[in-house]
């Protein structure tokens, strides 16, 4: 009985043993929390909350490890300014390394709005943008992008 069943214990140890854990080299993000509509006030602020996941736990690190977005506009109608916005790139703060963990972008409204074409017609003078996010861990590893859902950005 006991040769029976020492094969089948090794076997279990085994399997066990080689399970995966939860997080690969590549940093993963998931969004969060994020704003969706934002007020006509130029000195208000909207926010996408992800959070990250890194096997490693090297994200933290002035010049090693980046934050990059942009913001895209959903708008049918032309807008004044054109319609792209640069991407933007950020060195991530110093922080004890962690495997998992929150990242809060906060951009400031004035700097994403645009107005709306007069010559377009109709009074909705509201702007629809989504956020693209990325980072980079101090190994090089590039998560995939995450894009937001869309945030509203109420025009005057």
């Amino acid at each position: 009985m006991i040769r029976k069943l020492v094969p089948l214990l090794l076997i279990v140890v085994v399997v066990a043993a080689c399970g995966k854990d939860n997080f690969n080299t590549k940093p993963s993000l998931k969004l969060k929390n994020q704003s969706r509509v934002v007020p006509a006030d130029n000195e208000a602020i909207f926010f996408v909350n992800v959070e990250f996941a890194d096997k490693e736990g090297d994200l933290s690190g002035i010049r090693d490890s980046s934050i990059y977005f942009q913001a895209f506009l959903l708008n049918v109608r032309s807008v004044i300014g054109g319609p792209n916005y640069p991407p933007a790139y950020a060195s991530l703060p110093e922080f004890p390394d962690k495997r998992k963990g929150e990242i809060e972008l906060r951009l400031d409204r004035f700097a994403y709005y645009k107005q709306i074409q007069s010559n377009q017609g109709g009074n909705d003078a509201n702007d629809t943008l989504v956020v693209k996010i990325a980072i980079k861990d101090k190994a090089g590893n590039v998560s995939d992008t995450l894009t937001s859902d869309p945030i509203v950005l109420l025009g005057q």
